[in-house]
């Protein structure tokens, strides 16, 4: 054991001197071809430590050396993010682990860059996606969910392009209302669910993240509908839809409630929540309920504008015939009261 520990220590010596004492027109050529080999004989984890040695490099580089080989470095990533597309498309936990690491070596290159330098980069990266293949859609939205996670602010301002494109993958990958999601052969549900939980993931980022308005009027009537409409989406079965609903579609309706900021695009946005407590289905009118939850706590004492529309559909969902959403009704109820400081009986 001793021995296999000092082994460890020496190679991550190793791979730390390479990575620092190496000049760029060297070390790149060679991890490239190194990186080419392994895809190959495919033994693509042990790209991994490759991609450890290139990400010290990146972070090692300073400002002059990076514009130099950006050019080299962007043709590399574009290679190397196909890994999922071109290698992988019937392992998903092989291709999360690879992809990962090639994100993270991206991720260092774009902390290093400046407004200017990123944008190019950025539409490079969204042409990248306009292929025939679907599966660079997962590893492009896992990519911005990750860029949106360090850039904040700064992301928002690219983000404009991407509001129709998130919209459409968000009807896609809806079971309730289209026939024709955006994968439809080998591991299809779980690539759609993965999916769509990454765009969730990425438009919450955005709303969290915008100082700026970005939300205007065209942008926000955009996205609404297909974000509400993912309440009745029952892809992956009723675990996996519980799951999405609570981890990733309620906190991303809640954020975009604060971005919205203007109370007669709330309205809207309340009344489509509240038709889904009329769906058929009681998981949905159960979810509708945590979502009008969200939305109460996100725009706290501006609720208020909001309840005499919310009322009556309150009341009906105390007689509902399933016993869960019952209970959650005098949750919300009790939820309402608290934030809004005053008992609502007086309302029914």
């Amino acid at each position: 054991e001793g021995s296999a520990s000092l082994l460890c220590l020496r190679l991550s010596s190793l791979r730390s001197t390479l990575a620092t004492r190496l000049p760029p027109r060297v070390l790149l050529p060679n991890l490239s071809r190194c990186y080419g080999c392994m895809v190959e004989d495919r033994k693509p984890f042990r790209a991994e430590s490759l991609m450890s040695i290139l990400k010290e490099h990146i972070c090692h580089m300073d400002r002059d050396q990076l514009s130099v080989h950006q050019s080299e470095l962007t043709a590399f990533f574009l290679t190397s993010l196909d890994f999922r597309a071109e290698r992988s498309q019937g392992d998903l936990e092989k291709a999360w682990r690879v992809e990962g690491g090639v994100i993270d070596c991206l991720i260092a290159m774009v902390m290093k860059l400046s407004e200017v330098t990123f944008r190019p980069l950025f539409f490079k990266l969204f042409d990248w996606t306009k292929s025939e293949s679907k599966e660079r859609l997962l590893t492009f939205y896992r990519l911005c969910d990750r860029i949106a996670e360090r850039l904040k602010g700064l992301f928002v301002l690219f983000a404009g392009n991407l509001v129709k494109p998130l919209a459409d993958v968000l009807r896609q990958t809806n079971s309730s209302k289209t026939d024709e999601l955006i994968f439809d052969s080998e591991l299809s549900e779980e690539k759609n669910c993965l999916l769509l939980q990454l765009v969730l993931d990425v438009l919450q980022k955005i709303f969290l993240y915008d100082t700026q308005r970005f939300l205007s009027r065209e942008r926000a009537d955009t996205l609404l509908g297909p974000l509400v409409d993912q309440l009745e989406n029952c892809l992956g079965g009723p675990q996996v839809y519980q799951n999405r609903v609570v981890q990733h579609l309620v906190p991303c309706v809640g954020q975009f409630s604060v971005a919205l900021a203007d109370e007669s695009q709330w309205k809207t946005l309340n009344y489509q929540i509240l038709l889904k407590t009329r769906h058929s289905d009681s998981k949905v009118r159960f979810s509708s309920l945590l979502m009008l939850m969200e939305l109460a706590s996100k725009l706290k004492e501006n609720y208020v504008v909001l309840l005499p529309e919310t009322i009556p559909f309150l009341a009906e969902l105390m007689e509902d015939e399933c016993e869960e959403v019952e209970q959650q009704v005098q949750k919300v109820i009790q939820e309402m009261e608290n934030i809004l400081g005053e008992p609502l009986q007086s309302y029914f």
